[in-house]
């Protein structure tokens, strides 16, 4: 049986829904700081698994160095990473994953105040 989850970013102008997401992990490097304003907790879906269900016409694309981020460009929410992979943002899921944290990705560039408080594996760079 799949697991469907529906999201939305903070204006509820784009929604989507997810199926059968692969794993929770947190990145911690610079970008996704100043994307999220923190690390990002973010879920892995295989593209064909991740759909828009309305505001597609409002989702922007911001080219950064490593990834192309897409974003509501109503409200700014950050929706998702395309890294083949989709990688979103696992806040606007609806109900709560049910899915615990795997990794810790780019831990060296963590900000100097954020401590890790589980046992997920860490990874200095990408694992």
């Amino acid at each position: 049986m799949s697991e469907t989850l529906t999201g939305t970013c903070l204006c509820g102008g784009v929604e989507y829904e997810v199926t059968d997401p692969q794993a929770l992990g947190y990145c911690h490097c610079t970008r996704c700081q100043h994307w999220t304003g923190s690390s990002l907790a973010g879920v892995v879906v295989a593209k064909e698994n991740f759909r828009f269900t309305k505001g597609q016409d409002l989702v922007k694309t911001y080219q950064s160095e490593l990834a192309p981020r897409n974003f509501c460009s109503n409200c700014g929410s950050s929706l998702y990473d395309d890294l083949g992979a989709v990688y979103f943002v696992a806040a606007g899921l609806m109900p709560d994953l049910d899915m615990r944290p795997s990794f810790h990705q780019l831990v060296a560039y963590k900000a100097s105040w954020h401590e890790i408080g589980d046992d997920a594996p860490q990874y200095a760079e990408l694992p």
